[in-house]
């Protein structure tokens, strides 16, 4: 039987884990900036056409509805999350202009074209999410836009680490709902280090930990693998967070721009990689050597994370054993990782020798988060 992700697992257990409850003004503030970083102005969207790909509970939507697009189409196959972002849509952007149409995203088609196509917390584990982008971007009209979130070893590595912590965690509970309390009991303190979290932890245990796809199993999609994805038809913008740095002048561009900007992007990216490991702080660029290195050893603990078990003391004694040669492919200015990072071998290292897991040993991990996911905007030739 063919998987499809997210899709199975909201469906399984008829749930949307995102935020309903949310400060209006707050959320616009934020989205405002988003849209900033990634070139994307009001006078852009007015009287536009705009496609969202699994739009969640539409919160996200609103903020853009609220710029007066022509028309704003939605996509999404989950009926919960369906359900849900119709009753927001019609509470907070009652005057329509809007519609939803239940389909896989892959089975989705049009002869028509968008100025704008978001695809949002969507690309990254998918089966094959350089196929997905594809697919989307052929929705966008010519000199439209599309957004892409990304994901990858570097800035999920923390959030992979919880996964394996979370599974043994529970290795005892079997009960859904049960899990549930169990995990967010233990993560709640973790969460509150994450500045602008908006859902429970009980959201966000679901979505990112019992949700094994996220930490464990489906592939990710980084920035440059987007790039080289699109990049037949499509010309970087931005990102967010930004981390472009691009001191050619105009005069001195002497090849397809796009060719140029796309370059710039990815050169970019392998010189400000060890910055998304910790969002807490940016130290200066430094060498794609030194930068590759540390993507490896960031994809070596996700591939034995993959393969650990709760049961197995030997696999998760590898995890740690990649945990160590990770602090020494840190930057010396990350002072702060380096120790969140001692905490997590020091709270796994007492749970192969005791059996059990003690929450204090793990103080300076519950701090440690990544720039788990980067938005990217490319405009089409």
């Amino acid at each position: 039987m063919n998987k499809t992700p997210y899709i199975d697992f909201y469906g399984k257990h008829n749930i949307s884990p995102v935020v309903n409850n949310f400060d209006k003004n707050f959320h616009f503030y934020q989205r405002n900036a988003l849209y900033h970083h990634l070139g994307i102005y009001t006078g852009f969207i007015k009287g536009k056409k705009v496609l969202e790909f699994g739009p969640g509970n539409g919160i996200n939507a609103i903020h853009t509805i609220s710029m007066k697009p022509l028309e704003y189409t939605l996509v999404d196959a989950n009926l919960a999350g369906i359900n849900n972002c119709k009753e927001n849509l019609k509470r907070y952007s009652p005057n329509g202009g809007w519609k939803i149409i239940d389909s896989l995203i892959e089975d989705y088609k049009s002869t028509e074209l968008f100025d704008l196509v978001i695809c949002e917390g969507l690309l990254p584990n998918q089966i094959n999410p350089s196929m997905m982008a594809k697919h989307c971007s052929s929705f966008v009209n010519k000199k439209g836009v599309i957004i892409l979130t990304c994901h990858d070893m570097v800035s999920s590595v923390s959030e992979t680490l919880r996964g394996m912590l979370g599974e043994i965690l529970i290795k005892d509970t079997h009960d859904f709902d049960q899990q549930v309390t169990v995990l967010a009991n233990f993560f709640e303190s973790h969460l509150k280090h994450l500045k602008g979290a908006s859902r429970t932890a009980e959201e966000w245990v679901v979505d990112n930990i019992l949700q094994t796809d996220f930490w464990k199993e489906a592939p990710l999609f980084t920035i440059p693998e987007a790039i080289k994805s699109l990049e037949d038809d499509f010309t970087v913008i931005n990102t967010s967070p930004s981390f472009f740095l691009d001191w050619s002048w105009y005069k001195d561009v002497n090849e397809n721009t796009k060719d140029h900007f796309n370059k710039i992007a990815v050169d970019s990216y392998w010189g400000s990689v060890h910055n998304f490991i910790d969002y807490s702080f940016v130290t200066p660029n430094r060498g794609k050597s030194d930068n590759k290195l540390l993507y490896d050893i960031c994809n070596t603990i996700r591939d034995r994370v993959s393969l650990s078990s709760a049961d197995n003391k030997t696999s998760i004694n590898l995890v740690v054993e990649a945990c160590s040669e990770l602090l020494n492919a840190l930057p010396v200015e990350q002072i702060e990782t380096k120790l969140a990072i001692e905490s997590y071998i020091s709270g796994i290292n007492y749970y192969i020798n005791e059996g059990k897991v003690n929450s204090e040993i793990f103080s300076y991990f519950e701090s440690w988060w990544g720039r788990g996911t980067q938005y990217i905007s490319f405009i089409k030739s």
